[in-house]
């Protein structure tokens, strides 16, 4: 027998929690054969069998979250399996967590009829259901796998005797609880400023219009992030301290040498925020497929921690949304976030005539600890210029 303990699948992380369960207790699974979904406050994550052999025992239930290190599994190896008719023979597995223990309905509760629909649920809520006259049918559970919980009763209860409804309480967890987690630390660490500019996209427009035709025979969907990605890093070669963090420990600025930009991706489940490394090195079509291909694959929760991990500046593109201005919050230990508002047409005035002209706003939010406000509109300026300008990005490519 062994026992599979969920290892440590990313940097930082001290828990997950139980998706989905891919085999059954008396399963023989394959050895690097997929057992068990979990998500961290990165991914969902698939975990595979270290060994060939029989399931014995699954610890813990669907919901359940369960710490780096504790067993999710037993698994008797083969050679020394019984025969799995046995094991399937065996009683049902208690559905233990590694944080507490799920009671399970004993064995006479009343079977379903045909086509009705018995939502799961504990002995003693069903108790309390039958004592307050809750009709289970038309409750909605809140607990894991859509259980019932005392609450769902309670609130039922509380309906039917005409009170107001309770606010609907979602728990905190997984992606939502990491970004909770990191824009806290990050307000209390950083000394947050942010400055504003728009920048005149017609050229831009342009280049992009003659560029698109490339771009979609090579199967790629040129938008205006990836020019804006590259202006940026070009900007970035300009002023380094944009592309640094700070050790606090040692108090020292660390100048990264690898422009690895990351750019938030908007998911069910909250922001991701994949990373493009090296995007210094790559051309535009490279830097479009590259931000197609990672956040398609974030929306699907297929993105790979390492994925996430190492970047040293950021993008928000809340214009993709709809949205105009911002203010972003830095993503430790990074000094600085670029947000990048809808392209809009704006009256702007070239010439001495106020002309219609499609315009980018631009938000830098920078740390004051590091840079200056003098050095941050510099370096906003030069992004500006190059956005105008988009022929120099070419020529610097």
């Amino acid at each position: 027998m062994i026992e599979f303990k969920f290892p440590d699948v990313g940097e930082g992380i001290a828990d997950g929690e139980i998706v989905r369960w891919l085999v059954a207790v008396g399963d023989r699974v394959r050895a690097h054969q997929p057992i068990v979904e979990m998500e961290t406050d990165k991914a969902v994550v698939e975990l595979p069998s270290p060994r060939a052999g029989v399931i014995r025992e699954l610890r813990g239930a669907v919901g359940d979250t369960v710490a780096v290190g504790a067993v999710l599994a037993v698994i008797e190896e083969a050679g020394e399996e019984t025969a799995v008719a046995e094991v399937k023979e065996q009683a049902r597995p208690p559905a233990v967590g590694v944080v507490g223990e799920l009671e399970e309905a004993p064995e006479s509760e009343p079977p379903a009829t045909s086509g009705e629909v018995v939502p799961p649920i504990l002995p003693r809520d069903r108790k309390l259901a039958a004592e307050l006259g809750i009709d289970l049918a038309a409750v909605r559970g809140s607990g894991p796998d859509g259980r019932i919980t005392e609450a769902d009763i309670r609130a039922a209860g509380a309906v039917t005797e005409e009170a107001p409804a309770p606010a609907e309480r979602l728990p905190l967890k997984g992606v939502r609880k990491a970004m909770a987690r990191t824009m806290t630390a990050s307000a209390r660490s950083a000394v947050h400023v942010t400055v504003m500019e728009r920048a005149d996209a017609l050229a831009l427009r342009e280049l992009r219009q003659r560029e698109r035709a490339l771009a979609e025979m090579k199967g790629v969907r040129l938008t205006y992030l990836p020019f804006i990605v590259k202006a940026l890093t070009l900007a970035l070669e300009r002023f380094p301290l944009l592309n640094s963090s700070l050790d606090e420990e040692k108090e020292e600025i660390v100048l990264h040498r690898g422009q690895h930009i990351g750019f938030a991706v908007d998911t069910p489940e909250g922001l991701l925020v994949p990373v493009v490394r090296d995007a210094r090195r790559k051309s535009i079509l490279e830097l479009a497929a590259a931000l197609q291909e990672l956040s398609e694959r974030a929306r699907q929760r297929k993105i790979t921690p390492a994925e996430l991990k190492g970047g040293t500046f950021s993008i928000s593109n809340y214009g993709a949304i709809g949205g105009l201005w911002g203010t972003p919050i830095i993503n430790p230990p990074q000094s600085a976030i670029l947000g990048v508002g809808r392209i809009e047409e704006a009256a702007v005035v070239r010439g001495g005539k106020v002309v219609a002209r499609p315009v980018v706003p631009l938000s830098l939010t920078f740390d004051h600890r590091i840079i200056d406000g003098a050095t941050a509109q510099r370096f906003l300026n030069a992004l500006v210029e190059h956005i105008e300008n988009p022929d120099l990005i070419l020529l610097e490519n």
